[in-house]
């Protein structure tokens, strides 16, 4: 083992702590600054790897401070777009070291895998100067940013023991080329997708805002906006919170399941549910308040009162099985659904005759 190996290896605790302060430092940031990203992770550089390297590369380095992968750090993004954002926070909170430093997006684009950014960087000044940073005045990262597609890719790379084109014999290289072509073009489709939903998010809160529910389909995206900015909605949920004595979350949560509990009842469009709204509205708190029990602790989430409309519907529709059927596919399965089918129609017969 050579020298700096040992120098490394006495000092490998170091390196192992700023490795941990910097990863709770970049998840810290990241949240900060509202930028989302899948996973992050961090590494110190093996011994024996190092050692691998430094003969590798004839032994040009002097010093460990030449060696700028010591310490680690993988930050994996949902989409490509995300790579650039990430990116600025990170050349903001700390100092770049331009030369070592490479964005692999721009020199590879024959390539999928490595199609990554990699920063090489060391605290700012202004974290140097805090005690809790004192020993890693010296210390420098490698930043690694890059899409969880690209991600995948490189980690089947690696697992196959791919590293480059000329390494792949050629009868496989038009298979790898045509994966890294989807792959990639994956990537770019999911963004589309996403900020297409955004776009499609902002138009349906505006048109709800300006109460223009049209034939706008049922769909996740379509209650959500509709819960959030419907005012019967908001006035019912506040109705039901005040007579059952529970308290009124200020979140919204809007599932998958509610949209399936709606469609089951044949409801299809948000006009027809802002109608029935509004129309039953003094049967759901009233079936809200009979149904739940008022010394019981609890709270609400916003959009609760979609939640007592379906079960008005099904106990005015005075069928055993159906709301038997009901309970058990879309409330909670194994519950005596039999029970709580009945209960529901006693309940909206209770609420008929007041």
């Amino acid at each position: 083992m050579n020298d700096l190996c040992k120098e490394y290896e006495k000092n490998i605790s170091k390196y192992s702590d700023f490795k941990d302060k910097a990863e709770l430092l970049i998840k810290e940031l990241l949240i900060q600054n509202k930028l989302s990203f899948h996973k992050i992770e961090s590494r110190i550089k093996n011994v024996d790897r190092l050692d691998e390297k430094i003969q590798r590369k004839n032994n040009k380095y002097s010093n460990l401070d030449e060696i700028t992968d010591l310490i680690g750090i993988r930050i994996i993004t949902y989409y490509e777009d995300e790579v650039d954002h990430i990116a600025q926070m990170i050349e903001k909170e700390f100092i770049k070291d331009e030369k070592n430093s490479i964005d692999k997006r721009v020199l590879e684009t024959d390539k999928f895998g490595y199609r990554s950014l990699h920063y090489v960087v060391e605290l700012s000044l202004q974290r140097k100067k805090l005690t809790e940073y004192s020993r890693f005045l010296d210390l420098k990262i490698e930043i690694q940013i890059r899409s969880i597609l690209q991600h995948a890719w490189a980690e089947i790379e690696h697992d196959i023991g791919y590293k480059g084109e000329f390494d792949i014999p050629d009868k496989f290289k038009r298979n790898f080329y045509r994966v890294a072509a989807l792959l990639e073009t994956a990537d770019i489709e999911f963004i589309n997708i996403k900020n297409g939903l955004e776009k499609y998010e902002k138009e349906l809160k505006q048109n709800f805002i300006n109460k223009k529910t049209g034939d706008v389909d049922i769909n996740l995206t379509s209650l959500r906006a509709y819960a959030k900015n419907s005012e019967i909605v908001k006035s019912l949920d506040n109705e039901i919170a005040k007579s059952t004595n529970k308290k009124l979350l200020k979140s919204f949560y809007i599932i998958s399941n509610d949209v399936q509990r709606l469609k089951f009842l044949n409801i299809r469009n948000i006009k027809e549910l802002d109608t029935l709204l509004i129309s039953y509205q003094n049967k759901i708190v009233a079936f809200a308040k009979h149904w739940i029990d008022k010394d019981e602790e609890g709270e609400f989430h916003r959009g609760i009162s979609l939640f007592y409309l379906c079960y008005v519907l099904i106990g005015e529709k005075n069928e055993l099985k159906l709301a038997t059927d009901y309970f058990e596919n879309y409330i909670f399965s194994g519950l005596d659904s039999e029970k709580n089918g009945k209960r529901i129609l006693d309940t909206f017969l209770k609420i008929s005759k007041i």
